[in-house]
């Protein structure tokens, strides 16, 4: 299939959608009866029309996909005014009367120059401005979140005599369970350390042997990453599921 019938194919579809639009709006405005049905039904199409894609590139999909790609631009944009750009700088201008704010509005316009081939350096001061502000956010975000990472390693490994007399645990006291969990906790952490030095080469047997534990530990993390994110897209295809069998087709009792 050409572009040109990919275009076609597109101009149909959207032409096709917009009287369903109408009618969804109309049917929310009156309050009509057909507005629970309405909106099960549109939703049940169009997942249906995206998982379409399993059996083979198709334009419904695509179709969708731009459909999608659109919302998330328009609802993107409108975020961006009601929440960032209306409150933080239209409001403080013209509503609180805070006019040093109007300054940033030549830094915007200049964020346009982009689109000039002659005068396109001109994007790259904002730009360079963004960049630097977002690189200290960033910095500072790593470090509170990695420095308590790092003083959380910091763990005893031996209980005290009263979790060996009292086996209950409590504040500041570490059981005999807890200690064997923090001993696990460090020879994972060694072995991970040990996997990732790369500064002299690891001929001692011991240490070559300890690093590939470190290599195996660290499959076992990814293979359970990979299984939680295994388990999140079925969550999201049961979601789906219900949709379209329980609250469209009412093939059993909505929970």
């Amino acid at each position: 299939m050409n572009e040109r019938e990919e275009r076609t194919i597109a101009f149909f579809g959207l032409l096709a959608s917009i009287p369903v639009l109408f009618a969804m709006i109309l049917y929310i405005r009156e309050g009509g009866s057909y507005h629970n049905a309405i909106i099960p039904m549109l939703g049940a199409v169009v997942t249906m029309g995206i998982y379409s894609t399993l059996y083979r590139e198709n334009p419904i999909y695509r179709f969708l996909e731009h459909v999608f790609i659109g919302l998330g631009i328009g609802y993107g944009v409108a975020i961006s005014w009601v929440e960032v750009m209306g409150p933080k700088w239209f409001d403080r201008i013209f509503q609180q009367g805070e006019w040093l704010w109007l300054f940033l509005t030549p830094l915007a316009i200049m964020a346009y120059f982009v689109f000039s081939k002659k005068h396109g350096w001109i994007s790259r001061i904002p730009l360079g401005m963004f960049i630097g502000l977002g690189a200290g956010n960033v910095f500072q975000s790593f470090w509170q979140t990695t420095s308590p990472q790092i003083r959380d390693t910091f763990k005893p490994l031996w209980p005290n005599i009263y979790s060996l007399q009292d086996p209950t645990p409590a504040i500041n006291r570490l059981s005999i369970s807890g200690a064997i969990n923090n001993v696990i906790f460090l020879i994972t952490l060694t072995a991970v350390l040990s996997y990732f030095l790369f500064a002299f080469e690891q001929k001692n047997k011991v240490v070559k042997n300890y690093a590939l534990l470190g290599r195996w530990l660290i499959m076992i993390g990814f293979g359970a990453i990979f299984g939680s994110t295994i388990m999140t897209r079925f969550a999201l295809l049961v979601d789906r599921m219900y949709l379209i069998l329980v609250e469209w087709l009412h093939l059993a009792k909505a929970v």
